[in-house]
């Protein structure tokens, strides 16, 4: 079912059904003669930011492309009043269509890019680091991200398989020769380069390397140290514009904090 009008109090009430969102099953409500409508985090629980298309709770990605025909179908309302999850109601049915707008420009814009990348025979990784939306519809990334968008958009056009590697088709993960690694290079000979990628502001590379030996040795203090250590440089680098980002980082030091003090 699409939606479901009623009438209780002499005031009418449409549920409207706008899934992908927040949520994959959610509903907005059309209050017609008051042209007030209520979307909850439908748009993501920051007003005119970029959605969470795929939450870091451990939910499925949601469809971009369904999201914008529903952003389409809340805006054709032409809402005097939009409540949303949280924070204050958006007042006037012209601040809300621009503010729908440069939303649906922002979110179109990456999955455009996403898709010409991918039709160019670009990887993931690739389009995470160099997709960007331009200035003039950049919107606000407090708990989605640009870069996380373009996952949910490669995920939702291709599925699981990424065709890197044969061993994606079986239940043989790589991290099942991490331990080989470890052996031959040395869990601290790991860390100490580890340790070299961070002092070269390059973090990721280092917690590559750190849960390598980490997942062998949990409590290799080197690898630990060298683990906190990139986690701060890229607290640091994120500025804690982006909440979701920043209560994992925060989480991740914290189990190293934790692991070190050896509790």
């Amino acid at each position: 079912m699409d939606g479901h009008a009623f009438t209780r109090g002499h005031r009418r009430f449409e549920l409207l059904h706008t899934p992908e969102g927040e949520t994959t099953d959610a509903l907005s409500v059309w209050l017609p003669e008051e042209r007030i409508t209520f979307t909850g985090n439908l748009f993501g629980p920051v007003w005119l930011s970029m959605p969470n298309f795929n939450t870091l709770r451990g939910d499925r990605p949601r469809s971009v492309r369904t999201f914008l025909a529903l952003l389409e179908r809340v805006r054709a309302l032409a809402a005097e009043i939009l409540v949303t999850g949280h924070g204050d109601p958006i007042v006037g049915a012209q601040c809300i269509r621009a503010d729908l707008d440069r939303v649906k420009a922002a979110v179109s814009h990456v999955l455009h890019a996403t898709l010409e990348g991918m039709n160019a025979g670009k990887s993931l990784p690739e389009l995470m680091r160099t997709v960007e939306i331009p200035e003039y519809i950049a919107i606000a990334q407090m708990h989605g991200k640009t870069s996380w968008t373009v996952k949910a958009i490669w995920h939702e056009y291709t599925g699981w398989f990424r065709y890197e590697s044969t061993t994606e088709l079986y239940g043989v993960p790589q991290d099942t020769v991490h331990a080989d690694l470890v052996e031959l290079a040395g869990a601290n000979a790991l860390a100490s380069r580890a340790r070299d990628h961070a002092a070269k502001s390059e973090p990721l590379e280092a917690i590559h390397l750190c849960d390598i030996v980490l997942h062998v040795h949990p409590d290799n203090t080197e690898a630990l140290g060298a683990k906190r250590e990139a986690l701060h440089l890229l607290l640091s680098a994120s500025s804690g514009s982006n909440l979701s980002e920043t209560m994992w980082l925060k989480s991740e030091m914290a189990a190293c904090e934790e692991k070190l003090a050896g509790k």
